[in-house]
């Protein structure tokens, strides 16, 4: 059994970043995370070409204050999350290119083909234009997949996943 003048000792000499312990937690519970947001994408049926589900990914930092988890994945995800209001006017350039790439895509996904013939191209800028008018005019609903899974993978667990890891480190337990 230790005393407190040892665990005094052994908390001093604690040194997290010295650790890849608290990382390999961190690193674990962030792939929890990132599991449960694909989950909710694919329920939610968010996920039609996959891009978005695939594009997210961990990435740790370990400032001199501790540590940073950032899930990075591609901007759109704030407007499936909060959905998206219609706009007077039209809008960016950038939904209508975002929508034609992702129609692309979609087709030769399905298709299994490339096929560059004018017929394909303009049919393509067609029904990217009328989805992008449809989206400008009446918005999107919302389908929240960020902040249930959240709520299912908790900053809860992680911090006790992390004051777990410190007393045992710290006890020799």
């Amino acid at each position: 059994m230790a005393s407190l003048e040892d665990l005094g000792k052994n908390f001093k000499d604690f040194t997290p970043s010295d650790n890849d312990g608290v990382t390999r937690i961190i690193q674990n519970w962030g792939n929890e995370l990132i599991k449960q947001l694909q989950n909710n994408l694919l329920k939610n049926k968010s996920n039609a070409s996959s891009s978005l589900s695939q594009s997210i990914t961990p990435e740790i930092t370990q400032p001199a204050t501790g540590y940073n988890l950032s899930i990075m994945m591609q901007d759109y995800w704030f407007y499936v999350e909060n959905g998206r209001k219609p706009t007077q006017g039209g809008g960016s350039g950038e939904l209508y290119k975002n929508i034609y790439e992702w129609i692309q895509n979609k087709r030769d996904l399905q298709v299994n083909v490339i096929s560059k013939s004018p017929d394909r191209i303009a049919a393509t800028k067609s029904l990217a234009y009328v989805i992008t008018r449809k989206i400008h005019r009446e918005g999107t609903k919302a389908k929240p997949f960020v902040s249930p899974a959240l709520k299912q993978v908790t900053t809860q667990t992680l911090a006790t996943r992390i004051s777990e890891y410190i007393v045992e480190s710290l006890t020799g337990n």
